[in-house]
């Protein structure tokens, strides 16, 4: 019973560290050239128990408009990885803005309009199938 209970415990760690998002490294950019953005808040990105992450989380807001920039970011690869928007470092009160497009690279993400960014300081890559948080960003 017990190894069986181990084994069990040991798939579900070791499966959030398979292959599962793109690898393919993104360049999508704010676009400056159309109207004035104004960057409202950023961090750099903290590993977390589950994963490797480097890079930068920035919000810009263009208009009426926010998104989350992920900036010369790279992530360790997982299964099912989302980009949160949260009130704290674990994922209890938070805003899923998408699945993570790439493992790395240049990254825009939406922000929908009814959101209060300065209530959710936190960007988060959280394996949302096992609940693994890969990395955080604290937003200032």
């Amino acid at each position: 019973m017990k190894f069986l209970i181990i084994a069990l415990a040991l798939c579900s760690i070791i499966a959030c560290k398979k292959e599962a998002a793109s690898t393919i490294t993104l360049n999508e950019r704010i676009d400056t050239t159309a109207t004035i953005v104004v960057l409202k808040d950023s961090g750099s990105f903290i590993s977390g128990p589950f994963g490797s992450t480097m890079g930068y989380a920035k919000i810009y807001q263009t208009g009426n408009t926010y998104q989350l920039a992920l900036e010369n970011f790279s992530v360790s690869n997982g299964p099912d990885l989302k980009v949160y928007l949260s009130k704290e470092i674990q994922p209890i009160n938070f805003i899923k803005l998408a699945s993570l497009k790439s493992t790395n690279g240049y990254q825009l993400y939406n922000i929908p309009s009814s959101i209060v960014i300065k209530d959710y300081p936190y960007a988060l890559i959280h394996c949302e199938q096992y609940n693994h948080l890969f990395g955080y960003a604290q937003l200032r």
